[in-house]
């Protein structure tokens, strides 16, 4: 168990966004007072924000591989409420991570062993305006 702004939360429970591994982000539905990384669905995130809880670094919005996507009017609102990045982390049933989104904020990577899109796109293969080579979803929005 590890304590950091939350209660004690098995490590098996704590989400790693592959491009900030060092920032275990804590589900927001355990989170307590300032944290690194929070990660949770936009209304988890929304709740932890309203009973006190902060994020230092980074805020990893979820979604599953087949859900609704974070609306541009969502993004906003985690940005107004925690003021700090906002990156999408989208996860299969197993809760792995399957996409993620980089600083650049140019569609979803995808895991470096994904065959196929986990989210609605077309798959775009020239590198990303990070830099990072590999195929990218780009979201049909």
């Amino acid at each position: 168990m590890k304590r950091y702004g939350m209660k004690s939360v098995a490590r098996s429970r704590i989400i790693r966004h592959p491009l900030y591994p060092a920032l275990a982000a804590i589900p927001a539905t355990e989170a307590t007072g300032l944290c690194p990384a929070i990660t949770g669905t936009f209304p988890e995130l929304a709740q932890a924000c309203a009973a006190g809880v902060r994020a230092s670094h980074v805020v990893f919005p979820m979604h599953g591989s087949g859900g609704p996507f974070l609306s541009a009017s969502e993004r906003d609102a985690l940005w107004e409420l925690f003021q700090v990045p906002i990156y999408v982390l989208v996860l299969n049933g197993n809760g792995r991570v399957v996409a993620y989104e980089c600083e650049a904020q140019s569609g979803l990577h995808l895991a470096s062993d994904m065959e196929a899109s986990p989210v609605a796109g077309s798959i775009e293969s020239s590198p990303c305006d990070c830099g990072r080579p590999g195929p990218r979803v780009m979201l049909n929005m």
